[in-house]
C-alpha cells in the first residue's frame, strides 16, 4: 500500500532544494544554525593580485617591459652578498651526511674494544661528530643481543579447566 501511493507520487512535483537541510534535528538538537538562503548568483570576486612584478619572475619579463627596472632596483649587488656572514648553516630536515668512512669506523671500533668505558657511545659521537645511532648501527656486532623467552600466557579458564580435570580423576567433584 505504502509502495502505490510512493510510485503515484510524480518526481516533478517533489520540490528541489539546492540546499540540503539540516542533518541534525533542529527541534533537539543544540546545533540549530539555519543559513539564510540567497536568492540569484552568489558574487564573491577571485582574490587579486596586489603586485604582479612579484609574480612574474625577472628572467620571464621581456626586455622592452618597465617591469625590470623595477626588478634591478631591489638586487643586491653580488659583491654585498658575499661579504655578508653566515649567520647560520641550514641543514634540510632528513639530509643525509656521508662524512663517515671505513677507517673512521675502523678507528672507533678499536677505540671501543681497548677501553669500552672509557669510549662510550656518547664520547665517540661527541669526539666523530657522528649521530648516536648510526653509531649503534656500525658497532651493533659489539653489542651482545639480548634473548628474551617468550612469556607463555596463560588464561585463567584454562587453568580452572585444568583444576577441574584433576579434581574429576581423583574423584573429588
Amino acid at each position: 500500500m505504502i509502495r502505490t501511493t510512493i510510485r503515484r507520487v510524480s518526481t516533478k512535483s517533489i520540490p528541489y532544494e539546492p540546499i540540503p537541510k539540516n542533518k541534525y534535528n533542529q527541534v533537539r538538537s543544540a546545533y540549530n544554525f539555519k543559513p539564510a538562503k540567497n536568492n540569484g548568483f552568489v558574487y564573491s570576486p577571485p582574490a587579486a593580485i596586489i603586485k604582479p612584478q612579484m609574480i612574474t619572475p625577472y628572467i620571464f619579463l621581456p626586455e622592452n617591459d618597465p617591469r625590470r627596472e623595477l626588478a634591478k632596483q631591489h638586487r643586491i649587488d653580488p659583491k654585498i652578498v658575499s661579504e655578508m656572514p653566515i649567520i647560520r648553516q641550514i641543514k634540510a630536515p632528513h639530509e643525509r651526511e656521508y662524512n663517515v668512512d671505513a677507517d673512521t669506523i675502523n678507528k672507533i671500533k678499536e677505540l671501543r674494544a681497548a677501553d669500552p668505558e672509557r669510549w662510550t657511545i656518547k664520547e665517540i659521537s661527541k669526539e666523530f661528530n657522528i649521530e648516536m645511532n648510526k653509531l649503534h648501527f656500525f658497532l651493533r656486532s659489539q653489542f651482545p643481543k639480548k634473548t628474551t623467552e617468550p612469556v607463555k600466557v596463560v588464561s585463567k579458564k584454562s587453568l580452572d579447566r585444568q583444576k577441574r580435570k584433576q579434581l574429576w580423576l581423583r574423584n573429588q567433584y
